[in-house]
C-alpha cells in the first residue's frame, strides 16, 4: 500500500476503527438444546462455554443482483427446515485492512455482497426475557465486521445474563454512495447501510424473545462508524422504536455528513450511470472506490468519505438539534470519548502525526472560529508540544465535545451518562482511538494498538479489573438504564452520576477509575458558540 492509502486506511480506523452464506446451511440440527424456534423457522446453534451462540443468520435478504444500491428487503423464510446458525466468516465486500481490524480469516480482498447477517449469544434460548445488547461496528463505514474476534459477545452476555447480538451491515459504495442525481430511483442510497443497521435491529425487536431476549428492553451500542451511525438513528421518526437505549463510543451527531457533502463525494465517481454500477463486479468496485479516495479524500477525509447523512427524510435533522427538541426523549443515552483518538495515527509514525496535525490546521479547523483560533491554540498548547496541541483540538473538535453537547441536550429528557477512557500502554501513542474496545467486550485483543497487548501482560489483575469495571457498567445500564447498580457497594467503582450542567460529572475509566466534574473544562468552554452543524467541508 503506498503511503497516502496506508495513511487514507488509518484515518478509515479512526472511525472505528467472505461475506457468504455457505456456512450458514439448512440441515438437521445437531445442538438440540441449542436450538430456537421463529416464525422464520427452526435455528440451530452452537453451545460453547455455557452460552448458546448462533453465528450467521439471515436478516435481510442478499443486496445482490437487482438488490444492489437498494434498500434492504426481507429475508425469505426456511419454515419446515433447521437453519445451522455455524458461519462466523462472513465480511462484507472491503479491501482487506491490516492496520487495526480483527479479521475472522486470512483473505487479501472480500468481495461476496451476500453478507447481510448477524450473530446471537444469549444464556439460553428461553423464554427469561434478558436484557438485549446489539453491536454496531466501526471502521469508517469502509471496514470491518461482525465477525472480528475482539467483537465476542460471550462476557457481555455471561457477566451481564444478557442476550448480545452482533451484525453485518453494508460499507463503503456499496452501503453509502449517493446515486440519486444519477437516477432519482435511487434516491437515498447514501443512507443504505444506515437502513441496513435499522432493518436488523427491526429484525432483533421481532424475533429476539426466542432466543431469551426481552424485545421491550433493546440496547443499541456502537463504536466510531457505528456510533455514527446509531446517533443519526437518534435524528430518525421515533427511534425508541428500535432500541430503549444506546451507546455510543467515541461518536456523535457531528459526523453525520451533511446532504450536499454527500452529493460532492458522490459526484467524484468515475462513472455515467446506474447501469454501470450495477453491472460492476466488486472487485472492480472496490478498486475504483479507493482510488477514488485516495484522490477526493487523502489522509483523514478518507475515514469520512463514507457514513450517515442528513437526508431530510430518513435522518431528518442534524443530531443535537433533533436531541434537544426532544425527538430521543425515550431513550437513555451513555456515551464517551478516548483521551487520545487522534494519537491513533502514531502508529504510521511520526510523519504521519505531522501530516494529520497539518491537515487539521489547514482544513478541518471550522473558518467560523477563524477569529478566536489564535487564542483557543494558545489554551491548548499549555503544557503540550505544537503537535500535542493540534492533535488534541481535533480531538475535541472531531470527537469529545460534541459528545458532550449530545449529553448537554439529552440531559433535559432523561439522565444521561458520559465518560472518557483514560488507560495509556506504557510504549504506545496515548488512550488512542478503539482502546476501550478490548475492555468493554473483555477480549483484550489490540489490533491496531501499539503497546496494548504488552501493556496488558505487564498489567494484568489491574486491567482485568478495568475491564470488569466496564462490563458491569455496560451490562447495568442494558438492564436499567443507568450504569450504577442499586447498591453502589457491591461494585468496586465508584458511584457514576449522570451529567448536567454545571458539574458535567464524567467517569474517568482507568486502573483507578474516578469520577471528574468537567475534564479540561476550560478547553470545551472554548467551542461555546459553534454549533457543530452536520460534517461538511468548503
Amino acid at each position: 500500500m503506498r503511503k497516502t492509502a496506508a495513511l487514507a486506511a488509518a484515518a478509515a480506523l479512526l472511525l472505528t476503527s467472505a461475506c457468504s452464506a455457505s456456512a450458514t446451511s439448512v440441515a438437521a440440527s445437531s445442538h438440540a438444546s441449542c436450538e430456537t424456534t421463529t416464525t422464520l423457522g427452526k435455528i440451530s446453534g452452537a453451545a460453547r462455554d455455557g452460552l448458546c451462540v448462533f453465528r450467521g443468520i439471515p436478516y435481510a435478504a442478499p443486496p445482490t443482483g437487482d438488490r444492489r444500491f437498494r434498500p434492504p428487503q426481507p429475508v425469505a423464510s426456511w419454515r419446515g427446515k433447521t437453519l445451522q446458525a455455524t458461519n462466523d466468516k462472513a465480511v462484507c465486500p472491503q479491501d482487506r485492512d491490516g492496520l487495526s481490524e480483527d479479521y475472522p480469516d486470512d483473505r487479501p480482498v472480500y468481495t461476496d455482497e451476500d453478507c447481510l447477517y448477524l450473530n446471537v449469544w444469549t444464556p439460553r434460548p428461553d423464554q427469561r426475557k434478558r436484557p438485549v445488547i446489539v453491536f454496531v461496528h466501526g471502521g469508517a463505514a469502509r471496514f470491518g465486521t461482525a465477525n472480528e474476534p475482539r467483537y465476542d459477545g460471550s462476557q457481555l452476555a455471561t457477566r451481564g445474563d444478557a442476550v448480545v447480538v452482533s451484525l453485518n451491515y453494508r460499507l463503503g459504495m456499496l452501503g453509502w454512495t449517493e446515486l440519486g442525481d444519477l437516477d432519482p430511483a435511487y434516491r437515498g442510497s447514501g443512507n443504505n447501510g444506515l437502513r441496513d443497521q435499522i432493518a436488523a435491529l427491526t429484525w432483533v425487536r421481532d424475533h429476539v424473545a426466542d432466543f431469551g431476549g426481552d424485545p421491550a428492553n433493546i440496547t443499541a451500542v456502537g463504536e466510531s462508524a457505528g456510533a455514527f451511525s446509531l446517533s443519526a438513528m437518534l435524528a430518525t421518526a421515533h427511534p425508541e422504536r428500535l432500541f430503549r437505549r444506546v451507546v455510543l463510543q467515541s461518536g456523535s451527531g457531528a459526523l453525520v455528513q451533511s446532504a450536499a457533502y454527500k452529493r460532492r463525494m458522490a459526484a467524484t465517481l468515475p462513472v455515467k450511470s446506474i447501469d454501470e454500477l450495477r453491472s460492476m463486479p466488486v472487485a472492480r468496485l472496490l478498486e475504483m472506490q479507493e482510488k477514488t479516495i485516495e484522490t477526493a479524500s487523502p489522509g483523514v477525509l478518507g475515514a469520512l468519505h463514507f457514513g450517515p447523512y442528513v437526508d431530510g427524510t430518513l435522518v431528518r435533522g442534524p443530531v443535537t438539534e433533533r436531541v434537544a427538541a426532544g425527538n430521543a426523549r425515550r431513550v437513555d443515552i451513555l456515551l464517551g470519548t478516548t483521551q487520545d483518538e487522534m494519537n491513533f495515527f502514531g502508529q504510521l509514525g511520526p510523519d504521519a502525526m505531522r501530516a494529520i496535525a497539518a491537515q487539521y490546521q489547514d482544513v478541518f479547523f471550522p473558518r467560523e472560529l477563524a477569529a478566536r483560533r489564535e487564542q483557543m491554540t494558545s489554551v491548548y498548547r499549555r503544557g503540550r508540544s505544537p503537535l500535542d496541541a493540534s492533535l488534541a483540538m481535533f480531538t475535541d473538535q472531531g470527537m469529545r465535545v460534541p459528545a458532550l453537547r449530545l449529553a448537554e441536550a439529552q440531559s433535559r429528557w432523561r439522565p444521561t451518562y458520559v465518560y472518557e477512557f483514560g488507560w495509556r500502554p506504557p510504549s504506545g501513542f496515548g488512550a488512542v482511538h478503539t482502546i476501550e474496545l478490548p475492555f468493554m467486550f473483555g477480549t483484550f485483543r489490540f489490533n491496531g494498538i501499539l503497546g496494548g497487548a504488552e501493556g496488558f501482560a505487564a498489567d494484568r489483575a489491574r486491567l482485568t479489573t478495568l475491564s470488569d469495571q466496564m462490563l458491569d457498567a455496560w451490562t447495568t445500564f442494558a438492564r436499567t438504564g443507568t450504569p450504577n447498580r442499586r447498591r453502589s457497594k457491591a461494585s468496586s467503582r465508584p458511584y457514576w452520576p449522570a451529567y448536567r450542567a454545571p458539574q458535567r460529572a464524567t467517569m474517568m475509566w482507568n486502573t483507578s477509575s474516578t469520577i471528574a466534574n468537567d475534564p479540561r473544562g476550560n478547553e470545551r468552554a472554548l467551542w461555546n458558540g459553534y454549533s457543530f452543524p452536520p460534517f461538511d467541508l468548503p
